[in-house]
C-alpha cells in the first residue's frame, strides 16, 4: 500500500471516529506466513485500533492489530468490487473517502470491525454577514 494512501486512511479514521481510535499507525511487527509449505517471516507495518467506548459486544479497551499486507489484500479486493474507486485512486490518494477507508477495514477484518465514521455537518450561520 502506498504510504500516502495509508496516511489518508489513518487521517479519516482519526478525524471522523465514533468509537474506535488509532493507537499506533507506525507499529512494526514480525509475522509468519505459510506459502507453498514453507514458513516465511516478514516485518510489516501494523495499524493498531482500540475501542475507546463500549460498542455492542466490544468492550472499551479492546484492541485490533491490522497488518499492512492484509490491508493490501483488502484494497485489491475493493478495487475489483468498486470500479469508481479504482479510477479515483489512480488519480491521487486524496480521493480516498471516509467510506472507502471504512470498507477497506471491514474487508480486512472479515466484517468484524465496523468503524462507523461520522462526518459532522459544516456549521453555517443562520444570517451570514457580508461586507
Amino acid at each position: 500500500m502506498r504510504d500516502t494512501l495509508y496516511r489518508q486512511m489513518v487521517y479519516w479514521i482519526r478525524e471522523y471516529r465514533t468509537w474506535i481510535e488509532v493507537v499506533d499507525d507506525n507499529f512494526y511487527k514480525e509475522y509468519a506466513l505459510s506459502r507453498n509449505g514453507y514458513i516465511n517471516y516478514i516485518v510489516s507495518r501494523t495499524l493498531v485500533l482500540r475501542a475507546y467506548k463500549d460498542k455492542g459486544s466490544y468492550a472499551k479497551g479492546m484492541t485490533w492489530t491490522i497488518p499492512e499486507h492484509k490491508l493490501d489484500k483488502a484494497l485489491a479486493a475493493y478495487r475489483k468490487q468498486e470500479h469508481t474507486f479504482k479510477q479515483r485512486i489512480k488519480k491521487a490518494a486524496i480521493y480516498l473517502s471516509p467510506r472507502d477507508a471504512e470498507v477497506i477495514i471491514l474487508l480486512t477484518t472479515h466484517n468484524i470491525v465496523q468503524l462507523e465514521l461520522m462526518i459532522s455537518p459544516i456549521q453555517i450561520r443562520e444570517k451570514p454577514y457580508y461586507l
